[in-house]
């Protein structure tokens, strides 16, 4: 720690795991604002993976929504679906989506921004869509929407990109997407 003082957790928050925080009681409106915003950033840069999230479900919810912070190093492992769709709206940065075929080959990358820029700023994809993030600003903050209950079993990785155990191998695969993706 560099001694300067954490921002309180807002009001209604517990940490509910490693850099998760989740509210205490059902509350009826969820409402986020920039201290919440202030909040995750803050923590995000607190920790050692460089994330942090509020979700705003609960564990068995039919829908799963989540605000996320995610620094410029971030590896967001391959992964996929099985079962549901995901959807993401970008509320502050930049960043890349990235689909694959099944043998890892970037099939495409579309770049993500706020509404106000000339990006795009929302996506949607189907159950079974292999798929990552790069992201390009230092911070990227955005709202995330998948079927509940989470079951991690209906979440694939595949065997062709690092499983985010070694932070070297993580970032160089990471550094070639990028680089390729750029082309």
């Amino acid at each position: 720690m560099d001694g300067t003082q954490l921002l309180d957790v807002p009001a209604g928050l517990i940490e509910s795991g490693p850099d998760v925080y989740a509210f205490e009681a059902e509350r009826l409106p969820v409402v986020l604002g920039s201290e919440h915003l202030a909040f995750l950033r803050e923590r995000a840069a607190r920790s050692p993976r460089l994330r942090s999230r509020i979700c705003m479900h609960r564990p068995k919810d039919a829908v799963h929504e989540m605000l996320i912070v995610h620094h410029r190093t971030v590896y967001v492992r391959p992964h996929r679906h099985t079962r549901k769709s995901e959807s993401l709206a970008v509320i502050e940065g930049e960043a890349r989506v990235i689909f694959f075929d099944d043998d890892g080959a970037v099939r495409k990358a579309l770049a993500l921004g706020v509404p106000t820029a000339a990006e795009r700023f929302f996506y949607r994809i189907p159950a079974g869509t292999w798929h990552a993030l790069a992201i390009d600003s230092e911070w990227f903050v955005f709202h995330e929407v998948v079927a509940g209950p989470f079951v991690r079993s209906e979440t694939e990785f595949p065997a062709w990109a690092p499983d985010g155990d070694d932070p070297r191998a993580s970032a160089e695969y990471l550094e070639r997407l990028r680089r390729e993706i750029s082309r």
